[in-house]
């Protein structure tokens, strides 16, 4: 078996050169056209050509299927990352529609083009930049534009966009969660009023609305193992207990320790939110660093950190680096997101990965399918999440007392 297996990763690999190997044939020289007769357009070129042309011909009725791209890969003997090329060309023409889960078709000239509206309270929030470009990545395939609204972390402007969509031109919208009672409010009135939309990493619990989540649960859970496994025993938590998302990831952090056979003693567990404000989109790091410092200075400071997101660890390691410790051998940190900046921290930073690429593609097929029937059961999905682990977690020191 073993011996099937190789010699099928070979084959498959062998397909893959000669593939490249004809999208990569070269020579000198041009013609009026601009292709000298030496050179071989790219064959994702060329099946966009013959397919457009085909298209043209009517040899493929309005709305038809033309095949999965496995299927196509498999017809015309080469690769399935040519005929994505070749068909993304043609989808970004409107000549094709992507249908999620059945395959490519011919775009019928009755298909009407709707607008929605991609609500993000900060694109300096990472997360929130991953699903908004997630949702536009698939929407021009669904016949779909897509606006882009960045509210620069100004809450007002945020609810203000949320309140005046109903009568906008937008016929649905992607909403980032800004996790406070007056987003909420505005949620429940945009819901009354029968506006399309699908909220992205919050799940309301009092009324039924399209969402979609990440595992925060499963997350927290795996923050505490690790920090367990690597022999920590007096761990915190740190983070903003308004938002749900971070109480789901609480959760988990303490299941996790308790299911351990550990007690969790509360006084290490640190609310950055407790002063209930509304600016959701504010500035955390000198809050942060405070409590880091408060936590630090008790008789019996915990040898590993959990806090709920990446910008808040960011502000945790500064503050205590400032204080004298050293991560991870002094205290070991973990954070969620895993956004790029993990990797240039020092040390490098292990975090939670939440899937907000595909979260904001799984968001816009739901609100694709709201918009084409207004009357269907609400969806909430709930994405898993990874543990990637760098450089911030070791053992704990070997003279503390745990």
């Amino acid at each position: 078996m073993m011996g099937c297996h190789r010699w099928s990763i070979i084959l498959t690999f062998s397909w893959f050169l000669i593939d490249l190997g004809r999208e990569r044939c070269y020579s000198y020289g041009m013609t009026s056209t601009g292709i000298s007769p030496g050179i071989r357009e790219p064959i994702y070129t060329s099946l966009a050509d013959r397919l457009r042309q085909e298209i043209r011909d009517g040899h493929y009725e309005p709305g038809q299927m033309l095949g999965s791209e496995h299927a196509l890969a498999k017809k015309e003997s080469i690769s399935r990352m040519t005929v994505r090329r070749a068909s993304e060309v043609l989808v970004r023409e409107g000549l094709l529609e992507r249908r999620p889960g059945k395959g490519l078709y011919v775009r019928s000239d009755e298909v009407t083009t709707r607008e929605i509206q991609i609500v993000a309270g900060n694109l300096q929030w990472e997360p929130s930049l991953q699903a908004s470009r997630g949702a536009q990545s698939i929407a021009w395939g669904l016949g779909i534009k897509t606006q882009l609204y960045d509210a620069h972390g100004d809450v007002e402007a945020d609810l203000a966009m949320l309140r005046g969509l109903p009568r906008s031109q937008a016929d649905g919208a992607i909403i980032v969660s800004l996790h406070s009672k007056t987003f909420n409010e505005t949620i429940y009135e945009l819901k009354r009023q029968g506006f399309p939309f699908v909220l992205v990493d919050q799940k309301l619990h009092d009324i039924d609305v399209a969402s979609v989540t990440a595992d925060n649960y499963s997350g927290g859970y795996q923050a505490g193992q690790r920090l367990i496994e690597a022999g920590h025993r007096r761990v915190a938590f740190m983070g903003d207990f308004v938002a749900t998302t971070v109480r789901d990831r609480l959760a988990g952090f303490r299941d996790a320790v308790m299911d351990a056979g550990l007690p969790l003693d509360r006084s290490l567990l640190l609310d950055l939110g407790e002063d209930q404000t509304e600016d959701r989109l504010r500035d955390w790091s000198a809050t942060t660093e405070q409590c880091t410092r408060t936590l630090m200075r008790t008789t019996n400071p915990p040898t590993g950190i959990f806090f709920s997101c990446d910008a808040v660890a960011r502000s945790g390691c500064r503050a205590l680096q400032a204080m004298g410790f050293r991560v991870p051998e002094d205290v070991s940190i973990i954070g969620f997101d895993d956004d790029p900046l993990c990797q240039w921290m020092t040390p490098k930073l292990t975090s939670i990965r939440q899937p907000f690429f595909e979260m904001g593609k799984v968001a816009l097929e739901m609100l694709n399918d709201v918009m084409a029937e207004p009357t269907r059961s609400l969806q909430n999905r709930v994405m898993p999440v990874k543990l990637v682990d760098r450089d911030s977690v070791a053992p704990p020191p070997a003279t503390t007392t745990q």
